[in-house]
Order: C-alpha cells, then sequence, then structure tokens
C-alpha cells in the first residue's frame, strides 16, 4: 500500500481518527528470516511464536501454518492456541503462575510444560498418583547468573538444593520424564555475545546435570531485537544485533556440540523480532497550541497506543500533511488525549505540523495490543491492506460493550 494523506483520510470515514495498519506478510517474512538464521546452521531449530507479546490471532494463525510452536504464558493463552487449531502437543506452556486445572490440562493433552517452580513439581506428583498409566513429560525451567545487575526472579536456581531435589522426585516418580531444559534472559544489552554464553550454560547443563535424560529439546527463550530503522537505533547506546548474527553466536555452539545433527531441538522464543516492524500506528492532529515555549500538537490517541511499555524512546514518524492545512514550523511536542500529563506520543518533533494532519508512527507492533489498558479511550481497530489495497478488518474498534459487559450494573 501506498500511504498517501487522501487514503489515510477516507480510512477515517469508517474506522475513526486512529488505527493500526499490520502487515502480515511482513511477519512472515521476519519469522522466516529468523528461522533461517538457525537452520542454516543447526537445522533442529524451531520458533515458538510468543503469543505474550502480540496474540492477534491472525499473528498466531500464520506461525501455526509454519509449523512453529505457540509458547504461552497462561490459561488464556493456551485456550487462545487451542481454539486456532494448535496442535496441544506444539504447545509450550511457561510462566510462573499456572493455575492447577491449567497445568493438569496441559500435562494430560501432552502439552509441553516448563515448570518454573517447586509448587509445580507437587502437582506433578499429584497427577502422577492420579494417572498412573499416563506418562508426564516434562521441561525445567533454569536459572543462572548471566552477569546482569540482578538476578532472575523466574526457573529453578541451578545452584539451589532445590534444583537438584526437585530433579530426583520428579525422576524417581514411575511415569514421568524430563524432556527438556528451558531459560529466559535478557543479557546485557541483548547482544548476540551474551546470548551465545547463555547457550553454552545451557548445553553444559544438558550434558552434565542432565545427561541421563536424553533431552528432546534446550529452550533458549526469547528477548532478541527486532530489525529497526536507524532513527530508532539511534536512541540506543550499543549496536543491535541481526538475525544472522543472533544465529551465528547461538547456534554454532549446537553444531559444536552435537555436530551429527542428533542433538536436541534448538527452541527460540522470539516476539518482538517477529512484531516489532509489521504495525504501523495511524493518528490525527486535532488541535495545536502554545504553552509558554512549547508547542503542542494533541492527537487522536495516546501513549498507551504505541508505547504501553511507557518508553521515552521516540518511534519513528511520518506526516502526511492535509491539503488545505495552515502547517505551522517548529518544533512539538505531540501529546494524547488523555487526561494525564506525561500523555506524550513524540517528543521535539521538528518540522511542520497543522491540523488534520495524519501521523503513523511505525514500530509498534509488540506488546501495543497485549498491554493497552481500557483507559478513558476504546482500543483502535487493526486493519490489514493488502497489495492490491483489499482492507481486511483484524480486530475492529472497541466498544462500550466490550469493556463492561463483566460487570454488574
Amino acid at each position: 500500500m501506498t500511504i498517501s494523506w487522501k487514503q489515510l483520510n477516507n480510512l477515517t470515514t469508517f474506522f475513526g481518527d486512529s488505527f493500526y495498519i499490520i502487515d502480515l506478510a511482513q511477519f512472515t517474512r521476519n519469522y522466516q528470516n529468523f528461522l533461517n538464521a538457525f537452520q542454516i546452521i543447526y537445522p533442529k531449530s524451531q520458533i515458538a511464536y510468543s503469543y505474550k507479546t502480540n496474540y492477534t490471532p491472525r499473528l498466531c494463525q500464520l506461525a501455526e501454518e509454519m509449523k512453529g510452536y505457540a509458547e504461552v504464558v497462561s490459561g488464556m493463552e493456551y485456550e487462545l492456541a487451542l481454539r486456532i487449531g494448535v496442535a496441544p502437543e506444539r504447545i509450550i506452556f511457561n510462566g510462573p503462575y499456572k493455575q492447577k486445572a491449567d497445568f493438569e490440562q496441559a500435562l494430560l493433552n501432552n502439552s509441553i510444560v516448563n515448570i518454573d517452580s517447586a509448587y509445580e513439581v507437587q502437582y506433578i506428583c499429584e497427577l502422577s498418583s492420579q494417572y498412573p498409566q499416563k506418562m508426564i513429560r516434562v521441561g525445567i525451567r533454569c536459572n543462572f547468573v548471566i552477569g546482569t545487575e540482578s538476578p532472575s526472579r523466574f526457573g529453578f536456581d541451578i545452584n539451589n538444593a532445590t534444583f537438584q531435589t526437585s530433579i530426583n522426585v520428579l525422576r524417581n516418580l514411575p511415569n514421568c520424564k524430563i524432556i527438556g531444559i528451558h531459560c529466559h534472559f535478557l543479557p546485557p544489552e541483548r547482544s548476540a555475545e551474551g546470548y551465545r554464553k547463555i547457550a553454552q550454560q545451557m548445553i553444559n547443563l544438558a550434558l552434565t546435570k542432565f545427561a541421563k535424560d536424553a533431552l528432546e529439546f534446550i529452550d533458549l527463550g526469547g528477548g532478541f531485537f527486532s530489525a529497526m530503522p536507524t532513527e530508532l537505533q539511534q536512541q540506543f547506546s550499543h549496536s543491535i544485533p541481526t538475525f544472522s548474527e543472533y544465529g551465528y553466536a547461538i547456534a554454532s555452539e549446537f553444531k559444536r556440540a552435537f555436530p551429527d545433527n542428533k542433538g536436541p531441538e534448538l527452541i527460540l522464543e522470539p516476539g518482538i523480532s517477529l512484531t516489532a516492524d509489521t504495525t504501523k500506528f495511524v493518528t490525527k492532529i486535532i488541535d495545536i497550541k502554545t504553552q509558554g515555549e512549547h508547542q503542542i500538537a494533541l492527537a487522536a490517541a495516546s501513549r498507551y497506543d504505541i508505547k504501553p511499555t511507557l518508553s521515552d524512546r521516540n518511534l519513528p514518524i511520518t506526516v502526511f500533511p492535509a491539503p488545505d492545512s495552515a502547517s505551522q514550523q517548529g518544533v512539538f511536542d505531540i501529546v494524547g488525549s488523555t487526561c494525564m500529563e506525561n500523555d506524550f506520543l513524540h517528543h521535539n518533533y521538528s518540522g511542520k505540523l497543522g491540523v488534520n494532519d495524519y501521523i503513523v508512527f511505525d514500530n509498534v507492533g509488540a506488546y501495543t495490543n497485549v498491554l493497552r489498558p481500557p483507559f478513558i479511550n476504546f482500543a483502535s481497530p487493526v486493519l490489514s491492506i493488502d497489495a492490491q489495497e483489499n482492507i481486511e478488518i483484524i480486530r475492529r474498534r472497541e466498544t462500550l460493550n466490550d469493556i463492561f459487559s463483566t460487570y454488574t450494573f
């Protein structure tokens, strides 16, 4: 789609003054490029798409069509994966809190459950006794020092006695098998070298503490950077690794440890790297005013639509001026429509802006729709527009009933 002010204005007639445009083909390209970066070195690599990053069903369906796993961290996401049609054995259930009914459903369905704490070991003991004919297959999330300022709160500390005790309990159950190990860390600067060291640690664990378990997989989690435009990269104090650099750093360690390709499957759980650059957000400028020395441009949206993580980084933007716009040259703070003083969509935009101009924000595909609160405004619709400019409504605009149907009036 070639974007113009006229096209955006036509879309607002049907969909309102703000909306998302999602590029489904870009998600597919990202998925394939990320996976290829690993498989070209270690063929037994596979993606488990992180639902929590963006659980838009169309994206989850695309991941399923490309034969990936579904990585979920709640009963809600688990049910979504089943509704989409993911085979239960292709669902990986992570997270620190798994309700007992969800936990048991996943294990009895032969899903991959990576346990995070000792309370889950007790669940498994109870389930083992209740279903003696059922083989229970589990993974264990491992926690170790990776050089960050504070240790992770997730998983089993491999240097704590609870770790070995839990392993022994599981091994002594007659119908339980440890089939994999899992971790999820954000190394310093999310560097390729940081992930290499994590891979080395996990491989060492597999070959030592878990040698007798004949592991089927080693799951390194996610957190990888996405591809991003130069304007956004320049706001980081370090370089942004490419998919190829991540793939080479990690997969080379697996190839070295398992040169015959008969080792465990390498599972990656990317979310941001697959989704961030798939989505744009469109909003209209409603008003421009001067407050002291500041030029204020009011948008028909809020920061929660594009940065619900409340990052202070400016996302790349493109301005589409209205034909009859009385544009002003200056430095603008583009602000949102909520009542919060900190509702800034973009700081210090330098250029021309006018009422009825449209602003398109890039790189809003990760965590926006899953973290956006039902705060003051309805959530904007999500559209897909193909090369022939056919429009698909991926998600309609939220309504009052959507928000308040669970309340008692």
